[in-house]
């Protein structure tokens, strides 16, 4: 005999089982874990790119939403969209911490900026030469990166081993250090002020100490996904101490001097995988220095006891200096963190030392690592 109660329960919960398994729920819930493994999918790639997640987080719920009541066929189908369409538009509007977080206005992109960010690039650099002296180039090169708030800080070390023939024969090894700290605060999106101190030892420019300290004002005129274009214009000072062959030859021990300083850099993704770097450099010495002539009176020419003789050069002019380095590099991303660089450098100096160039230019190949 079939009880009474029992058949009033099962008619009572029949119609929840029905509810849980209509069309219009299926939907959703299909479009529901379409857009999480969307939204999984992302937060994949940035980490294998390096970015942060915290932009990603609006788009991955904790929870599930509620659903929606179907009053027609389409109307779960079509919220259910809408909510995927409205998460994938947060992703893609989401700002995002761009790869070289160094190189850009921490207001632009303000991810993790209430606690320390850091970072390092690595550069190992094959270089040929060819002006003064044609030979080869080692250059390695290491940056450390800090960022706490509107604050970065660069702290950079190049080493230059160079392998150097002369036009008329012979040759010797000489060596570049050159040692930088920079500190910059964003104080709007696009404008910055920055200041810092160079240290060097050049053996090919007879320079045994150059001292230059800098403090100024840049913006980025440019800057997103494609482009970034910066200008930085500063006011210092330069103290350089020379090497024996100026002290003896020419005279000059040492030079100070209050500087202008120019510094452009312009960045254009190509693609993916290329890119292009640009970048100027301008030195104004705002003290004149003196131009030096061959003096015959005081020189020695050779003679058996002295066959390369011994040269003495007079100031007959002066004039302000200033010191250019351009550069334009083509960029090849190997992966997130390493890319391959070819590029050209053109250095100018209108005041050098007696018997050297003006110009000197060097044709490198780099490979860039980022940590």
């Amino acid at each position: 005999m079939r009880r009474p109660h029992v058949c009033l329960l099962a008619t009572a919960l029949l119609p929840l089982f029905a509810h849980a398994v209509t069309p219009e729920e299926a939907r959703y819930r299909e479009a529901f874990e379409a857009g999480y493994q969307a939204a999984l999918e992302a937060a994949r790639a940035a980490v294998a790119e390096g970015r942060s997640l915290e932009a990603l987080e609006a788009v991955v719920p904790a929870t599930p939403p509620a659903t929606p009541a179907a009053t027609a066929g389409t109307t779960t189908a079509s919220a259910a969209a809408t909510t995927t369409a409205a998460a994938g538009a947060a992703a893609s509007e989401a700002p995002r911490e761009p790869r070289e977080w160094w190189n850009h206005s921490s207001l632009r992109y303000p991810l993790q900026t209430d606690r320390w960010r850091h970072g390092a690039q690595l550069s190992l650099t094959f270089a040929s030469l060819d002006g003064n002296e044609k030979g080869d180039i080692y250059r390695g090169n290491g940056k450390l990166h800090s960022r706490y708030g509107r604050w970065t800080n660069e702290l950079s070390l190049t080493l230059d081993k160079r392998d150097t023939k002369y036009a008329v024969g012979g040759g010797n090894e000489r060596d570049l250090f050159m040692l930088q700290e920079s500190l910059r605060y964003d104080l709007t999106p696009s404008w910055y002020t920055a200041g810092g101190f160079i240290l060097e030892r050049d053996d090919q420019s007879l320079i045994s100490r150059r001292v230059t300290g800098l403090l100024g004002l840049g913006r980025y005129w440019i800057d997103d996904d494609r482009f970034r274009l910066n200008t930085y214009l500063a006011l210092g000072f330069l103290d350089e101490r020379y090497m024996s062959y100026v002290r003896n030859h020419v005279g000059v021990d040492q030079r100070d001097s209050a500087l202008g300083y120019f510094y452009q850099t312009f960045d254009w993704k190509l693609s993916p995988k290329w890119g292009l770097r640009q970048g100027f450099r301008l030195m104004y010495d705002l003290s004149k220095s003196d131009r030096y002539e061959l003096d015959p009176i005081n020189s020695i020419p050779p003679g058996p006891g002295n066959p390369r003789g011994f040269e003495r050069y007079r100031a007959y002019d002066s004039t302000h200096r200033y010191r250019t380095v351009a550069a334009l590099d083509f960029d090849y991303s190997l992966s997130p963190t390493s890319k391959v660089s070819f590029g050209l450098e053109s250095r100018y100096d209108n005041n050098p030392w007696p018997g050297v160039k003006r110009r000197d230019n060097v044709r490198r190949m780099t490979l860039n690592l980022m940590f």
